[in-house]
């Protein structure tokens, strides 16, 4: 969600907004290595609101992030995929696509950097603290369960 580290991998973008996901919850996941921590990953979940950024980008920008998120020289299983999904935007819902695992629902903590990353995202992007609280909600939880 960063927009400086997005901007480095793919470039700029045609449009950007806040975008939610409805009934799923934010977890980092020891199946995705990031930075030395655990990587962002979504999960179903009833009462659950994940807080995201919304990037319009072209079809070859998408090819990018698709290098990007499923680099075989990465520390990485080979669980990653792309799935659409319907988020709110302050305009109304919207079909996205979202990068994501099917994994073990294993736990690792993020690293300080990959964390910071996600918080300078969500201030840029406008959310302020009730977002910044489930991140690191989050993220205490998967320190806490760890394996």
């Amino acid at each position: 969600m960063d927009l400086d580290r997005f901007r480095d991998r793919v470039g700029d973008w045609i449009s950007v907004q806040r975008a939610s996901l409805p009934k799923h919850q934010l977890r980092f996941a020891s199946m995705v290595q990031s930075e030395g921590g655990g990587g962002a990953v979504v999960d179903p979940s009833k009462g659950g609101q994940v807080y995201g950024v919304l990037f319009e980008i072209t079809q070859a920008q998408i090819e990018a992030m698709d290098r990007e998120e499923f680099d075989p020289t990465r520390d990485v299983e080979t669980t990653g995929k792309r799935v659409q999904m319907s988020v709110e935007t302050d305009a109304g819902p919207l079909t996205a696509q979202l990068y994501t695992v099917d994994d073990d629902g294993g736990f690792l903590a993020p690293s300080e950097s990959y964390l910071r990353h996600i918080l300078r995202g969500l201030t840029a992007a406008g959310y302020r603290e009730t977002a910044h609280s489930a991140v690191r909600a989050a993220a205490e939880e998967a320190a806490r369960n760890s394996v």
